[in-house]
């Protein structure tokens, strides 16, 4: 019970308010179709780049419709593969790479609205512009899965999964003439874990070629469990909260708000804004400050366990 209200926590407000139980309304309808996850994952894909076309056409309601059912669909084709019993590696990629195409459709059709409509700027700076925003939105939101993992892990006392993954990268680049895609999501992975927790690195790192280092994972998991829901447990409360706003779908719920009050009052009370530079700012701000702030409770929850 109270680990599924941690996990509820950490969603962002509209995945708990209606997007969840839309999802799996859908999902449940979808269960006795023909209709497989893989092509709900290219269906949403493709609403989510004509969201984004609609963004440069400045058809700003048009398009937030679009991209709030493809997060829909995004969550659809996850409980519908569990459904079906169709999860697949090669269903979790497609679904990853689907996201991708749909988030840099929406950075590129910003960027061409920002040069169509600036034209006396230079379009490099306007391009560096926006890929310091992506660069940033997609750091906060590797981050943030990285640290709800980590707090569900402490909360189910099981072993940690982003550690898991990370061991499984390491043995791939530890071969030798393992492809550099292997030793590069290694090294990724070790960056990831050491910016958000210089202590948490320091514990994966010493197990790495222990043979029981499972079980040590596992008493640590315990222990931190114990701490979370005794003598660490406003620590733990504020740390959940805390990454709950990190979510990247925050991010994008934000900039669709945005966009809605931008689409429906442009004309009337905003003539002189211009909706997607102010849209990509706010969204950038929100990434940075909630970073912040995730990382600095994330930090005092952790450093306090591993200190005692």
């Amino acid at each position: 019970m109270v680990t599924q209200a941690i996990g509820t926590q950490l969603q962002d407000p509209l995945n708990r308010l209606y997007r969840d139980r839309l999802a799996q309304s859908v999902a449940q309808i979808l269960k006795n179709t023909a209709l497989t996850p893989n092509v709900v994952t290219v269906l949403h894909t493709m609403i989510g780049v004509l969201g984004a076309y609609l963004i440069y056409e400045e058809n700003y309601i048009l398009a937030v419709i679009c991209l709030e059912l493809r997060t829909v669909l995004d969550c659809v084709d996850g409980i519908l593969a569990r459904l079906k019993n169709q999860s697949t590696a090669m269903g979790r990629a497609l679904d990853a790479i689907g996201d991708g195409i749909a988030f840099n459709a929406l950075m590129i059709a910003g960027t061409l609205r920002l040069i169509k409509d600036f034209k006396t700027y230079p379009h490099p700076l306007i391009v560096v512009g926006v890929l310091f925003f992506a660069f940033v939105a997609v750091h906060s939101g590797v981050v943030y899965h990285l640290m709800r993992r980590k707090l569900l892990s402490i909360a189910n006392k099981e072993v940690d999964v982003v550690e898991v993954e990370w061991r499984e990268h390491y043995e791939q680049a530890k071969t030798p003439g393992s492809p550099f895609l292997a030793r590069f999501g290694y090294w990724i992975d070790s960056m990831t874990i050491k910016f958000v927790s210089e202590e948490w690195y320091v514990k994966v790192l010493r197990r790495r070629d222990l043979k029981n280092w499972e079980e040590k994972a596992l008493q640590e998991a315990e222990t931190m469990n114990e701490l979370a829901l005794k003598t660490r447990k406003n620590e733990f409360k504020k740390a959940v909260k805390a990454t709950s706003f990190v979510s990247d779908d925050n991010v994008f719920s934000l900039m669709s708000f945005c966009f809605i009050v931008f689409g429906l009052f442009h004309q009337s009370i905003f003539p002189f804004v211009h909706p997607v530079l102010i849209t990509f700012s706010v969204g950038l701000l929100y990434s940075i400050v909630t970073l912040c702030f995730g990382l600095h409770f994330y930090h005092s929850f952790l450093h306090g366990v591993y200190r005692e």
